[in-house]
């Protein structure tokens, strides 16, 4: 049944993941980086973190279809992702996964890598300003069917649709970055292991941006990794060797190198279950900022455009809108 008060308030960094890091009284501890640089540290309840107000709302739509890609596809990612993080704490990499819980899991951290406020905020400000880009091609095709009241150039008539037709573009073009067919089958395809850290070791830390990954998911030592928890690690790669290598390896300079990462990737939260590695965070808290895959991806698009212009000639209009 459609609510008819949806929320609004859009977690980027899911209640059921940040729980695993819960202390007695249900509260995660949150390192905030506020304005001005100040790191802030409060106990939080996990579900009172790691969102922003609609985030994922669709703009120029009635109010109760602005909240639709939260509702239909993150609810629902999330929904399966945590019984999928069941399985990893019950089982390990002895579950017993089925394609539909493996999906899920493999969905879940994809969509880590592109749900977060400054990759919408990038994507939808990208998205408005090259709707109207055409090529000479689409551009052929509108004048060929073009009737004397229409604008005069396909430019023209997408700059003139109305902000909900554009918004509902950008939200299906989310979606299919989201449920890349290759990149998802790829890291299902992957050996997928849970180390678990010993207690001599610091406990693994999360954040605002959680996920580990080698520049390319294929080849050697290629991976993709997630703490899911204060002692347990998850990650996933084609490199046996690689993931052998690790379960022998010094687990305290294992822990030590996810939470640099971890930690200096962030950009406004970091979570741990208690204060005793506040000056760890504080020496290093979004030091060495992560490749955003979705800057990644606008900039392979703007360079294709160039391409494509360069090769039509100066006169050529820009390469259409990504598909």
């Amino acid at each position: 049944m459609k609510s008819d008060n949806p929320p609004t308030k859009h977690h980027y960094i899911p209640a059921f993941y940040l729980s695993r890091w819960a202390g007695n009284l249900g509260k995660v501890t949150e390192f905030a980086k506020v304005h001005g640089g100040k790191i802030v540290t409060k106990p939080k309840m996990p579900e009172r973190t790691g969102y922003k107000e609609r985030l994922y709302e669709m703009q120029g739509v009635e109010p109760e279809l602005a909240q639709q890609f939260e509702e239909k596809y993150f609810k629902p990612i999330d929904t399966m992702a945590a019984d999928a993080l069941q399985l990893l704490y019950r089982h390990g990499h002895n579950a017993s996964w089925t394609a539909k819980s493996r999906t899920a899991w493999t969905r879940f951290m994809m969509s880590l890598l592109l749900r977060c406020p400054e990759d919408i905020d990038a994507f939808r400000e990208w998205w408005h300003d090259d709707f109207a880009s055409t090529d000479a091609e689409a551009e052929a095709r509108y004048q060929a069917t073009r009737t004397p009241g229409d604008p005069a150039t396909f430019s023209d008539y997408l700059d003139s649709q109305p902000l909900a037709v554009k918004e509902r573009y950008m939200i299906e073009m989310l979606n299919s970055l989201l449920e890349h067919d290759s990149v998802g089958t790829n890291i299902n395809n992957m050996e997928w292991r849970v180390l678990e850290t010993p207690a001599s070791a610091p406990r693994l830390l999360t954040s605002d941006r959680p996920v580990i990954r080698s520049n390319s998911l294929k080849g050697e030592q290629g991976h993709i990794a997630l703490p899911i928890g204060p002692r347990l690690l998850f990650i996933a790669s084609h490199d046996t060797r690689f993931l052998n290598g690790l379960l022998g390896a010094d687990q305290t300079r294992l822990v030590k190198e996810c939470n640099r990462q971890v930690v200096e990737g962030a950009v406004r939260f970091v979570y741990a279950v208690d204060e005793s590695q506040t000056r760890f965070i504080e020496n290093r808290f979004g030091r060495t900022p992560q490749p955003r895959l979705i800057e990644q991806i606008i900039d392979r698009r703007r360079s294709a455009r160039v391409a494509t212009k360069r090769e039509a000639g100066p006169t050529a209009p820009a390469a259409g809108i990504p598909s």
